[in-house]
């Protein structure tokens, strides 16, 4: 017997549509955006966090406007200082 597993993810959105025909729309929509979204049965999507404003923006130009539900959280100082301490690649002297 398979067990389930949970597996958290952090920066990403959860995006749930009424209906799988609203979900298609949303999906051609975006798709100009060119961003790694995964779909989640019929009416969900999941969407890179830190892109939700790009996404509402361009369906907003289609003419669609989305309800929000909860406030997207500021990244971490932690999160930043990561992102800053990439590593570099060192030139061949």
């Amino acid at each position: 017997m398979a067990e389930d597993v949970l597996v958290v993810h952090r920066g990403l959105a959860l995006m749930l549509c009424e209906d799988a025909a609203i979900l298609e729309e949303t999906l051609l929509a975006i798709e100009p955006l060119q961003l790694h979204i995964r779909r989640l049965g019929d009416r969900a999507l999941l969407v890179p966090a830190d892109r939700v404003d790009s996404i509402l923006e361009n369906l907003e130009r289609e003419g669609t406007f989305p309800r929000v539900v909860g406030a997207m959280p500021a990244p971490s100082n932690e999160e930043e200082e990561k992102a800053d301490e990439a590593p570099v690649a060192e030139e061949a002297l």
